[in-house]
């Protein structure tokens, strides 16, 4: 009768698909067995030497098992391919800039020059847009008003509004939300002007409140000190 090592053999050769062959060697390193995984994967490299994923699992159990230097080469293949795969985050580059996804356009940037340092266009079309990014518009925009408006800053978004009614002049609609703001904000003004001034007609209360008091212990005393 064949034995369990035979059958995985077997299954391995039949297996058309990466992803089920990576399956069942897994399984057998959850089993632990090693020396079937490290097997199973040389035998399915011999045939498919671009598995990456297959050789990243050898690779781990030849770590695992201590065997360095087997471990060294199998990555160093994998690092090899991945470097020379590595142009596809430049072309993934192009395609976010088209798309305006600037901060994706970035990365995918700075993962290519993290295999390909030498290549100066590439490095200063990453500051170029990373600059781009970077350089705040010149144009005021509403959203940003209205961004300071929910955050309290009323000023600013006041600030902003009149600076898009100077652009814009026949921005109605920028407008009439300025003319809104300004009387929300003498609203405000008035309302701390009212709380400001009860505030002062209190504190000039008890001035005078305690004014009579310090009168009235003071004749008490003199109306106690006459009784003596």
């Amino acid at each position: 009768m064949a034995g369990l090592d035979d059958i995985y053999d077997e299954v391995v050769d039949k297996i058309a698909t990466s992803k089920a062959r990576l399956l069942l060697v897994e399984t057998l390193k959850r089993e632990g067995k090693p020396q079937a995984v490290i097997h199973a994967c040389k035998k399915v490299l011999e045939i498919f030497p671009d598995d990456l994923p297959m050789r990243r699992l050898l690779a781990e159990t030849y770590f695992d098992e201590g065997l360095l230097d087997l471990a060294e080469v199998e990555l160093n293949i994998i690092a090899n391919k991945i470097n020379e795969l590595s142009y596809i985050f430049k072309f993934q580059s192009e395609l976010f800039i088209r798309k305006d996804k600037l901060d994706d356009a970035i990365h995918s940037l700075q993962l290519y020059l993290a295999h390909n340092e030498g290549d100066q266009e590439a490095a200063d079309h990453l500051a170029e847009i990373t600059q781009s990014r970077e350089k705040p518009s010149a144009l005021p925009t509403s959203t940003l008003a209205e961004l300071y408006y929910t955050q309290g800053e009323l000023d600013e978004a006041i600030t902003i509004y009149e600076q898009i009614v100077v652009a814009s002049q026949t921005d109605e609609k920028a407008k009439q939300r300025l003319f809104s703001l300004k009387e929300e904000k003498d609203a405000q003004e008035r309302e701390a002007e009212t709380t400001r001034s009860g505030r002062e007609r209190k504190l000039r209360l008890l001035e005078v409140l305690e004014g009579w008091l310090a009168a009235v212990e003071e004749r008490k005393m003199e109306a106690m000190q006459a009784r003596a």
